[in-house]
């Protein structure tokens, strides 16, 4: 048995469940130690008005821990006992798994829960979660793909997240009970309730052989940035010096304005400091296009590759996809920067 399981934020266009078919729903509550996602409590509402099981999440930043774990807490009272509790351990939020561990040792503690990680299959190989695995707590695990994703030191996963298109879509591995279990005691061991990973009609990949990079492009998320979406699709070098760079940019709404011209902008890592810019050609994306159901075009591809041999050894790059309305790439109308995914030159 499993659940078709949606994730919402704020980030989501329409803010009605109904919108977003699923079994059960997954919210975002807080990040680091001041948000508050406002739409949490009414996605929150609509789903125990529809009958669904639902659960909520703290998107981890790089602030101090405990008082992130408290924040979330604080905020979710309404909720304990009665859905999922979820840290979400990814991007600037890597504080070490040793503090994650910290982190959901402090929530069992104040609510008696078991809470799950979520992260991304390409983090569970940089990383050691032997630990929190060893403490019994769960997996919600990020791998964009069309086979569940190799694990290292959990043996299956509660929850997979295959697809950010056009919305985070997963694959819950249980019924409502197994929900319900997680939900108010977190210790939910493999029962007639949980289906195991191994049970359910998935295909375990053979061994993966792209680097820890290339699986973290593959499992980044989709970038909501201004009045567009982007998403990094390849990164990497192509030889000594050239970086093969891809991906897309559609405009948020509809009838959205894109630029006429396609820039993919190569910045310094963790600054505002622009190396250089290519011109792309538009690459045609119709699935992109009808994904997010824009009337325009469908050239919302980008695919460049650029020669950084004459940029010093050691610096670390990031990418900004662009459209703009001037052939040297001024004149933005659109910029999305991808800024959680750096390639050290």
């Amino acid at each position: 048995m499993t659940l078709k399981v949606v994730d919402l934020s704020n980030n989501n266009g329409s803010k009605n469940i109904k919108d977003y078919p699923a079994d059960a729903y997954m919210f975002k509550a807080t990040e680091g130690c001041n948000f508050v996602d406002r739409y949490c409590d009414p996605f929150v509402q609509q789903a125990i008005k529809s009958g669904k099981p639902f659960g909520v999440y703290h998107f981890i930043d790089g602030s101090n821990w405990q008082v992130q774990t408290d924040f979330f807490i604080n905020n979710v009272q309404g909720y304990i006992g009665k859905g999922i509790l979820v840290l979400d351990y990814e991007m600037y939020g890597r504080q070490g798994t040793g503090v994650l561990k910290q982190m959901l040792d402090r929530i069992q503690q104040k609510t008696g829960i078991k809470a799950l990680v979520y992260t991304s299959a390409s983090v569970l190989f940089e990383e050691d979660f032997s630990e929190i695995v060893k403490a019994d707590y769960g997996l919600w695990v990020a791998a964009y793909q069309a086979q569940f994703p190799a694990l290292k030191h959990w043996s299956n996963a509660a929850m997979w997240q295959y697809t950010s298109t056009p919305y985070d879509q997963n694959t819950f591995y249980g019924d409502q009970n197994t929900w319900k279990a997680y939900a108010t005691s977190g210790k939910c061991q493999t029962s007639s309730n949980q289906v195991k990973v191994e049970s359910v009609q998935v295909q375990q990949p053979k061994p993966q052989t792209p680097s820890d990079h290339d699986k973290a492009v593959t499992a980044s998320k989709v970038v909501h940035q201004g009045n567009a979406y982007g998403k990094l699709e390849r990164f990497k070098f192509v030889g000594n010096k050239k970086v093969n760079i891809a991906g897309w940019l559609v405009p948020d709404k509809p009838d959205g304005q894109i630029g006429k011209y396609a820039e993919i902008l190569i910045m310094e890592h963790g600054t505002t400091k622009e190396i250089t810019r290519v011109a792309s050609p538009g690459i045609k994306r119709p699935d992109v296009k009808k994904a997010y159901g824009y009337k325009g075009g469908d050239a919302l591809g980008m695919d460049v590759t650029v020669n950084l041999g004459w940029v010093k050894k050691g610096t670390k790059i990031d990418v900004i996809f662009r459209r703009c309305n001037q052939a040297n790439g001024e004149g933005a109308v659109n910029d999305v920067r991808i800024k959680d995914i750096y390639l050290t030159l």
